[in-house]
């Protein structure tokens, strides 16, 4: 769960890749209940990713408190997190920032660990929510 976070902060997008199973379930409607859990290649899964997040001029995630279960060849963990964002341009604060869980399931593959499922439920959150829009519109228009 470690190379999640230093994946995405420090935008090493291939190594990110590698710790996902192929296709990877994702739920994300813990952060927007819009968001519907869904079954997805990993190649779009970390393209979507990589899209909106490098438009921060940085993030920092930071995955604490990890609990895992193992069985055999696979495994679940819940993970307490806190993940910053910055994006200068805005009005007010730069930063907005992200506090919740994770509940991930994982299986051993040949190369080590992969996560099969990916859950993130948003408890808390503060600053700046234009920071998370701004770089959904960016992304989307390529800017």
């Amino acid at each position: 769960m470690s190379r999640y976070g230093s994946g995405v902060d420090e935008r090493n997008w291939d190594a990110w890749a590698t710790i996902f199973d192929d296709p990877i379930s994702t739920d994300f409607s813990g952060i927007d209940p819009s968001f519907a859990p869904a079954t997805i290649a990993r190649a779009d899964h970390v393209a979507g990713t990589r899209a909106v997040l490098s438009e921060f001029d940085a993030t920092h995630h930071m995955i604490t408190n990890i609990d895992v279960t193992l069985s055999g060849d696979t495994a679940s963990a819940r993970a307490a997190m806190r993940a910053e964002h910055w994006l200068g341009g805005l009005r007010g604060s730069a930063r907005y920032t992200m506090f919740g869980v994770y509940e991930n399931e994982f299986r051993r593959g040949a190369t080590g660990w992969l996560i099969t499922h990916l859950s993130l439920r948003v408890v808390r959150d503060e600053g700046n929510l234009d920071v998370w829009a701004k770089a959904i519109r960016r992304a989307g228009s390529g800017a």
